[in-house]
């Protein structure tokens, strides 16, 4: 149904720009054909060999130097051909998405807003433009297209309480989640949080889907003394660029946090990592949480541990910042 909807509202905005071409009786100039091409880190859905890179549907719209629209096409695979006057324009991929109709110029295309809920492992949205000129020599263009999300994600607990009365209790990671995450951005991926899933690591109602993206549940692992839990979990968010955290139980806008919920003794016990200033198409990567004490009794309180030295590595994505955690 999706891709039904994106061929209706390409067809519409098509038939527009072609209107729009013949009323600036611009023909004129010379005519080329264009070959416009995603980059090398997006691949098709059959082709691909990440879920993370699938392109399951895009389009290519074009507009003019001055931000107006054109024309648009839907690329076979990750390339399209069009034909296009002598001038200066300026592309906009758009993956994983639908663009109503309503869209047609530079700026309404950046500003379009989509839930999170529309991203999964195997849809993720991404984004991208480039200015370019027609002329008479080459007319290749490569479009580099982001995600629009970010990833947090947490590769092994280690059990090191320093307490000999907690190093012999029974420790378990029960679940793993995060909290205070932006639920809408637009496509660049810039916009500020307006609206807030689990805030303070409480749902309220939120869908399936947007649980799927945020909240490991029903893990049960028993971590003995010295031991350690390797596993990698991730969870896909919209930027948040929260100017200062809080850790008051009435809720209020504050910084993003990775949560693992625990068991020590079966009392339950939080250990919530605040993450400032989340960035689209960055990765954030806990590599070793070490666990040296019992958690808080909430998931909004502040837990005082301390930090390793932290490194920004590359990634798959772009540079984010990875990390080595005792609490």
């Amino acid at each position: 149904m999706k891709k039904i909807l994106l061929y209706s509202c390409v067809l519409a905005i098509t038939l527009s720009g072609c209107e729009q071409m013949e009323k600036n009786e611009i023909k004129d100039r010379g005519k080329h054909t264009v070959k416009f091409s995603l980059s090398d880190g997006a691949e098709t859905k059959l082709t691909g060999n990440s879920d993370e890179n699938a392109v399951n549907n895009a389009v290519f719209i074009i507009f003019d130097g001055e931000g107006g629209y054109v024309t648009s096409a839907i690329p076979s695979g990750t390339f399209s051909e069009i034909e296009l006057y002598e001038g200066d324009y300026e592309v906009a991929a758009v993956v994983n998405t639908d663009v109503p109709s309503a869209a047609n110029s530079l700026n309404s295309i950046r500003a379009l807003t989509v839930p999170l809920e529309d991203n999964s492992p195997g849809n993720i949205i991404m984004y991208g433009e480039k200015p370019f000129s027609i002329g008479a020599g080459s007319n290749d263009v490569t479009v580099d297209v982001k995600r629009t999300v970010a990833k947090i994600s947490i590769g092994n607990i280690i059990n090191d309480m320093k307490d000999p009365v907690f190093q012999k209790m029974e420790f378990e990671i029960k679940r793993i989640f995060v909290s205070n995450v932006s639920g809408i951005s637009d496509l660049p991926g810039n916009s500020s949080p307006v609206v807030w899933y689990n805030k303070n690591g409480e749902w309220d109602n939120e869908s399936a889907e947007i649980k799927s993206l945020l909240e490991d549940t029903g893990i049960d692992r028993v971590i003995p003394h010295k031991g350690n839990y390797e596993k990698e979990f991730y969870y896909y968010v919209y930027p948040n660029d929260t100017a200062d955290d809080s850790y008051e139980a009435i809720w209020s806008p504050r910084y993003t946090r990775l949560v693992i919920e625990a068991s020590i003794g079966g009392d339950i016990c939080y250990y919530p990592i605040p993450f400032g200033n989340i960035e689209a198409n960055h990765t954030y990567t806990i590599n070793n949480l070490t666990v040296t004490k019992p958690g808080t009794e909430y998931p909004w309180e502040k837990i005082d541990g301390e930090f390793c030295n932290f490194t920004i590595n590359v990634s798959d994505w772009e540079e984010g910042l990875s990390m080595d955690k005792t609490i």
